[in-house]
């Protein structure tokens, strides 16, 4: 077992380095989501180690102007342990639970930028999930979102456009992640009731509007029924208010899944309600062209060892509205999830203004918006 300087740190858990997990499984990891947004630009980027398959990974993509570029990075975890940076791509924490910097030096998109997330609001921590399928495991993970605005550069084409406080967040989650790692399939005869994933509604969203901040996420069954929700208000006097709720009527373009719109009233634990109006910003991305759910060019998930590297792989593609089934062209468009990370501009309470990052995606039957 290798030692490391953060091992010299007095927050070990296990009588092993911090670079050897409590558990052998292949689909703990542990990462990071990065995304900033304005009229017509996407930006986000995403870093991940993988201790058990001693693979760290990560992603940087474009949405703009009907186009997703996407650009892949995978090295060798060990022996660089502790350095958070894979060929061109980097992450530096400058200040834990406050500001980092996400660095892409080159790529083959034409694609670079520095940019510092500084936060806004102090960080959610989601309710952990867990999923049994089989009697195995399979899930077992936390996450915690924050609200960020972020400064610095990007350069497509050769074309350098300066962000000034651009609405951003941030996330970074831990634990066994089924659709992390290598494929190790659960199977056996039909299960008890309670290890069936019900969920084929999902929307999670991270916002701000002039004077206060959110965060909320849900989960429906087919017919609309709430299997989960959680959220919360940061008002700018410090105040954090527990959301309890959420009633939706999303617009989508017309034969697609494809967020344009629509509106959301959330209701507090004072029963109060705090109505929002949606607009689409531009340019909405898909998370397979960040290597999610096989978007790798060998079809396989993040987590898995593709050499000592760096391995860097990249597509470009049309995206937007009216794209049916977006998705790195190498994936079947049977395997394409389609769009699902929406940037909106936002109204709020009393006319405030803002933007909210829109995660959404329907797996499938959903009646209450007519999927079939």
């Amino acid at each position: 077992m290798q030692l490391h300087d953060i091992d010299d740190l007095p927050f070990h858990q296990t009588p092993t380095p911090f670079n050897v997990l409590a558990t052998s499984d292949v689909h703990f990891s542990d990462g990071y989501y990065f995304a900033t947004y304005a009229k017509d630009w996407y930006i986000s980027a995403g870093l991940r180690l993988h201790p058990n398959n001693n693979v760290i990974d990560g992603f940087a993509t474009l949405a703009h102007h009907g186009e997703q570029r996407s650009c892949r990075f995978s090295r060798a975890l060990r022996p660089d342990y502790t350095a958070l940076k894979i060929g061109p791509l980097s992450l530096d924490i400058t200040t834990p639970m406050k500001s980092v910097r996400m660095k892409l030096a080159e790529s083959p998109i034409g694609l670079a930028f520095d940019l510092i997330f500084n936060a806004v609001a102090q960080p959610h921590m989601e309710i952990p999930y867990r999923h049994w399928k089989y009697g195995r495991l399979i899930n077992d993970l936390v996450r915690y979102t924050q609200i960020n605005r972020a400064s610095g550069h990007v350069d497509c084409d050769g074309q350098r456009t300066n962000l000034d406080a651009w609405h951003a967040i941030r996330d970074h989650s831990w634990g066994i992640r089924a659709s992390m790692g290598p494929r190790t399939p659960s199977k056996g005869a039909p299960g008890e009731s309670d290890e069936a994933d019900h969920r084929r509604f999902r929307i999670w969203v991270p916002f701000e509007v002039e004077g206060h901040s959110g965060f909320f996420q849900t989960h429906e069954a087919i017919d609309g029924s709430t299997l989960d929700f959680e959220g919360v208000l940061d008002f700018d006097d410090g105040r954090r208010v527990k959301l309890v709720g959420v009633e939706h009527q999303i617009k989508y373009q017309e034969g697609t899944r494809n967020v344009i719109g629509g509106s959301f009233r959330l209701r507090d634990e004072h029963g109060a309600s705090h109505d929002y109006t949606l607009t689409s910003a531009g340019t909405s991305a898909d998370v397979q062209g960040g290597g999610y759910s096989g978007g790798w060019h060998d079809h396989e998930r993040p987590g898995t060892y593709r050499g000592i590297g760096p391995v860097v792989e990249s597509d470009r593609y049309p995206t937007g509205k009216d794209v049916v089934g977006s998705g790195p062209p190498h994936i079947p468009p049977k395997k394409r999830f389609g769009q699902t990370e929406f940037p909106c501009f936002l109204e709020g309470p009393n006319g405030a203004k803002g933007m909210a990052h829109f995660e959404h995606y329907v797996f499938g039957t959903y009646t209450p918006y007519g999927f079939g």
